[in-house]
């Protein structure tokens, strides 16, 4: 496995952009399905790259046993993402996400394969890296989704 640095580079500047076009009350939207609106997928992105900066931060220090997952669900609910100007949402996600893809291109090559333990399973620092892009574009698909069903 190889970090394609340039992908998600690509991914983190494209979303950005699309972000930009699309209006506040359109964001703000409560789906009919009870799922979440545009802002709520935003801000668990930015719960995702909080959660994963220290993940990225500490397996280059070793390997990490037992830090704490989070329950996404709750985080939506306690940080009121709905509640946020849209401006503000998507400029800390891109801002923050041009932090860690800084992170990333320097991330020392050395600890790639430093593991993060957590309720029996182990992944290396690549994976992790690699499965944070991936999930990250896994909401995106679903983001747009959202956008083309409205």
């Amino acid at each position: 496995m190889h970090l394609e640095t340039e992908h998600y580079e690509d991914l983190v500047r494209t979303f950005h952009a699309r972000l930009k076009t699309i209006p506040e009350t359109r964001a703000a939207e409560k789906p009919r399905d009870g799922s979440w609106s545009l802002k709520e997928i935003v801000g668990h992105l930015i719960d995702s790259a909080a959660n994963n900066h220290q993940r990225f931060v500490r397996l280059q220090e070793g390997d990490l046993e037992g830090f704490p997952s989070y329950n996404n669900e709750n985080w939506i609910r306690i940080q009121h993402y709905r509640k946020v100007a849209w401006t503000e949402l998507i400029e800390f996600w891109y801002v923050y996400n041009r932090m860690l893809l800084f992170i990333v291109k320097n991330v020392d090559a050395g600890s790639l394969k430093n593991e993060w333990t957590h309720e029996g399973e182990s992944r290396t620092l690549e994976w992790l890296i690699s499965d944070y892009y991936r999930h990250m574009k896994w909401h995106i698909d679903k983001f747009n989704g959202k956008l083309v069903s409205a």
